[in-house]
C-alpha cells in the first residue's frame, strides 16, 4: 500500500537527490564545489597511498575513488560523507587478497555491496547495534597500529613481508641493518611537515572573538585552514618534484611508486574467475579464498558509515537503512570500474563539513576531479616516492587510536574494559579481523553474564507483619533462572545482615489490629517519635519507628506465629521465558512449604503466564497489599492461638 499510494514519497526516500534539487541553488553549488575541491586534495594522495597498503597498483586508489562520490550523491544523505578508500578497508583488503591479484579484490567488493544492500533492504541495520562501541574502539585501534606498523618497511626503504602487526615487527628487527638512508630521511620530514601542517590549521588568526575580523584577516585565516587540509597533497608533491629533479641528474636515491596505467578504467562485469600463477581458479575457489571476508568486510564499512553519519547529522533524524543502502550501491557500481572495497572516511567528512559543504552533491565534484587526475595526471605519479605516501598513511591513522576511551570506561564502566582490551590483543596478535570477532564474542558472554547474574532488591520489611520484598526489572530468561531460584530459595525467616532493613509499621496494620482484637495483652509500644512518610518501594503510607527501644514479648510472638510471606512487585517485569516459568514453579513450590507467594502490580502478560504454571496464584495491587497481609497474619495467628502459651 505505502509503495502504491506514495510514489513520489517512495522515489524521495531512495533517492535523496530528488528533495534537495528542488532548492539547490547558485550560492549552494558554490558552497558544494569549495567543499568537493578541497576534500579531493586530501582525496587522490590518499587513494594511491592506500592502494600501494591494499597491496596494489596507484592507479586502483583511484579507480576505487571514482564513482563514490557520483552514487552517494544521489542517494547519500549526510552532505559530509565522501566514499572511497580507507584505511581500513584498504588493510583488510590485503588480509583477504594477499597473494592473489585485483580480481579478488574486485569480486570482494562486488559481494561485500551485495550483502549491505540486502541487509539495508531487509531492514538489518539493528544488527550494527550489536557490536559495542568498546569493542569499535579497540578494533580501529588495533587495526591503525597494524596498518602503521606495515608502513615502516616503506618509510626506511626496507623490502620484506608486512602481513600483520607481528610479522610487521619482526620483519623490521630482522632488516633494520638494510635501511636506506635517503628514504629514511624523506619519511621523516614528511611526517614532520605533515603533522606541523595539521596543527596550523587550528591556529587563530582573530585574536578575540568580540573583535570584528577584517577581510585581510579573514582571507589569512581561510588560506591557513587551507594549507592545512591540502597537507597531503602538497607533501606528495613537493616529495615528487624532489624526486624529478634527483632523477634529471642521474640519481635515484629513493624508491619510487613505478609505472601507473594511464587512462580511465573500461566498464565492465565483476571477475568471477581469475588466473593466478598458471591456474586458472573458478567462482567458487575465489570465494573460498575471500572466506569470512565476504561478511567482515561489509560489516565493518557498515559500522564505520553509520557512525560517522551519526556524527555528522547534526541532531537530525538519521536513516541508517538508506545509508546502508547507498553504500552497497556505491560498492557494487564500483567494482564495475575495478574497485577495491570503500566507505566513508572520517578525516575527509572533518575535511569537508570544514570547507562549509551543502548538500551531497560535493561528491560530484570531488569525482570529476578524480576522473580528471586519471585522464591527464596518472603518469607523473612515476615520481612518487613510497616513504611519502607511507608517512600519508601513518599520520592519517595515528587519531584513529582511542586512547581517552580507557578513562572514560575507568571512570563510568570498568567491565566494559574486558572488550576493549580483548578486542585490542586479539586484533594485535591474531589479526584485526580475528579481533572483531573476540571483541563480540566477549561481548556476547558479558550479556550472557548479566543475564543470569540480574540485580533482584531483596528487601525486609521489619513489621507487622514482617516480609520479603523483591522488584525484578526487564526480562528474566533461562540464563537467569536458577540464580534467582538459589536466591529466594536461600533466604531465612530471620533476616540476613546483607538484606537493608526497614522498621516500619503499616498504618492499615495498626488500625486493624485495634479493631481485630487479636490478642487483648498485645499492644504495639512504641516509645518515642513515629513519624509518617511514604515508602516509594511500597507505594503505601508507612510509619518508621525511629529511636524504637523495643516492642512487648507479644509482638515476638505475634512475628513468629506469622507466615513466611514474600511479596514480588512485577511493575517493572516485561517478560518471562519458559525455562524461568518453571523454575519459578519450582521456588513457589518450595515457600509454601512455610510461606505464602504475593504477586502485586503484574502486567496482563505476566499475570497470564504465571497463571499456567502455577495453583491458585495471589494477584493484587498495592492497594490491597495491606489489607492481604493483615489479613494473612490474622488468619495465622487465630489458627495459632490456641497452642499458644503466654
Amino acid at each position: 500500500m505505502w509503495f502504491k499510494h506514495n510514489p513520489k514519497r517512495l522515489v524521495g526516500r531512495v533517492f535523496p537527490i530528488a528533495v534537495w534539487a528542488r532548492t539547490y541553488d547558485m550560492r549552494t553549488g558554490i558552497g558544494d564545489l569549495i567543499a568537493g575541491i578541497t576534500v579531493a586534495l586530501t582525496l587522490i594522495p590518499q587513494s594511491i597511498a592506500y592502494a600501494a597498503l591494499a597491496g596494489f597498483e596507484p592507479q586502483y586508489g583511484l579507480y576505487a575513488s571514482l564513482t563514490g562520490g557520483f552514487v552517494y550523491g544521489v542517494m547519500g544523505t549526510v552532505p559530509q560523507i565522501n566514499i572511497g578508500p580507507t584505511a581500513l578497508l584498504s588493510l583488510l583488503t590485503f588480509t583477504y587478497t594477499n597473494g592473489t591479484n585485483p580480481d579478488f579484490a574486485i569480486l570482494l567488493c562486488f559481494i561485500g555491496g551485495v550483502v549491505q544492500l540486502i541487509a539495508g533492504v531487509a531492514q538489518l541495520g539493528f544488527l550494527v547495534e550489536y557490536v559495542s562501541t568498546p569493542v569499535v574502539s579497540g578494533f580501529t585501534s588495533a587495526a591503525a597500529l597494524t596498518i602503521a606498523s606495515s608502513q615502516m618497511k616503506s618509510l626506511l626503504g626496507l623490502q620484506y613481508e608486512a602481513e600483520s602487526f607481528m610479522t610487521s615487527w619482526s620483519g623490521l628487527v630482522h632488516n633494520i641493518g638494510d635501511t636506506k638512508l635517503h628514504d629514511a630521511l624523506l619519511g621523516l620530514v614528511c611526517c614532520i611537515v605533515l603533522m606541523g601542517m595539521k596543527v596550523i590549521k587550528e591556529i587563530r588568526i582573530k585574536k578575540s572573538n568580540e573583535e570584528k575580523a577584517s577581510s585581510c584577516e579573514v582571507i589569512l585565516q581561510r588560506s591557513v585552514w587551507f594549507a592545512g587540509v591540502s597537507r597531503n597533497a602538497f607533501v606528495v608533491v613537493l616529495a615528487s618534484v624532489v624526486a624529478f629533479i634527483l632523477q634529471q641528474d642521474e640519481r635515484n636515491p629513493f624508491i619510487l611508486t613505478g609505472h601507473i596505467t594511464p587512462g580511465l578504467p573500461r566498464p565492465e562485469v565483476p571477475p568471477f574467475h581469475s588466473t593466478v600463477g598458471n591456474a586458472t581458479i573458478n567462482v567458487g575457489g575465489m570465494f573460498s579464498k575471500l572466506g569470512s571476508g565476504l561478511l567482515i568486510v561489509p560489516l565493518v564499512g557498515v559500522i564505520s558509515n553509520v557512525a560517522i553519519a551519526k556524527a555528522f547529522s547534526q541532531g537530525k533524524t538519521l536513516d541508517a537503512t538508506q545509508e546502508i543502502i547507498s553504500l552497497g550501491i556505491c560498492n557494487i557500481v564500483g567494482s564495475f570500474f575495478r574497485s577495491f572495497p570503500v566507505n566513508g572516511s572520517f578525516t575527509r567528512s572533518a575535511v569537508s563539513d570544514a570547507s562549509g559543504v551543502r548538500t551531497p552533491a560535493a561528491g560530484f565534484y570531488t569525482s570529476l576531479i578524480v576522473l580528471f587526475t586519471l585522464w591527464l595526471l596518472a603518469p607523473y605519479f612515476y615520481f612518487i616516492p613510497r616513504a611519502a605516501l607511507a608517512a600519508v598513511i601513518v599520520c592519517a591513522v595515528l587519531h584513529m587510536v582511542d586512547i581517552d576511551i580507557v578513562s572514560k570506561l575507568w571512570k563510568t564502566s570498568r567491565l566494559d574494559l574486558i572488550p576493549l582490551v580483548g578486542t585490542f590483543v586479539c586484533g594485535l596478535l591474531l589479526g584485526v579481523e580475528v579481533g572483531l570477532g573476540c571483541g563480540v564474542a566477549i561481548d556476547a558472554l558479558l550479556i550472557l553474564y548479566y543475564q543470569s547474574r540480574p540485580k533482584i532488591d531483596i528487601r525486609f520489611i521489619n513489621g507487622v507483619p514482617s516480609y520479603y520484598t523483591i522488584r525484578p526489572q526487564g526480562g528474566l530468561y533461562f540464563a537467569s533462572a536458577e540464580a534467582v531460584r538459589s536466591k529466594l530459595a536461600s533466604l531465612a525467616f530471620k533476616h540476613p545482615k546483607q538484606i537493608p532493613l526497614q522498621s516500619v509499621l503499616a498504618q492499615h496494620a495498626i488500625n486493624s489490629l485495634s479493631s481485630r482484637n487479636i490478642d487483648a495483652s498485645f499492644t504495639p509500644n512504641v516509645i518515642t517519635q513515629i513519624t509518617p512518610e511514604i515508602d516509594t518501594q511500597n507505594e503505601t503510607n508507612i510509619v518508621n519507628l525511629q529511636n524504637a527501644v523495643s516492642l512487648r514479648t507479644e509482638r515476638q510472638l505475634f512475628e513468629a506465629v506469622s507466615p513466611k510471606i514474600l511479596v514480588i512487585y512485577c511493575d517493572a517485569l516485561s517478560r518471562l521465558d519458559y525455562t524461568f516459568l518453571q523454575s519459578s514453579k519450582e521456588v513457589v513450590n518450595e515457600w509454601s512449604q512455610d510461606g505464602i507467594i504475593i504477586w502485586c502490580d503484574v502486567k496482563p502478560m505476566i499475570r497470564k503466564q504465571l497463571a499456567t504454571v502455577l495453583q491458585e496464584p495471589i494477584f493484587c495491587d498495592s492497594s490491597q497489599l495491606p489489607s492481604i497481609l493483615i489479613g494473612l497474619t490474622t488468619i495465622t495467628h487465630t489458627s495459632n492461638i490456641g497452642d499458644t502459651h503466654l
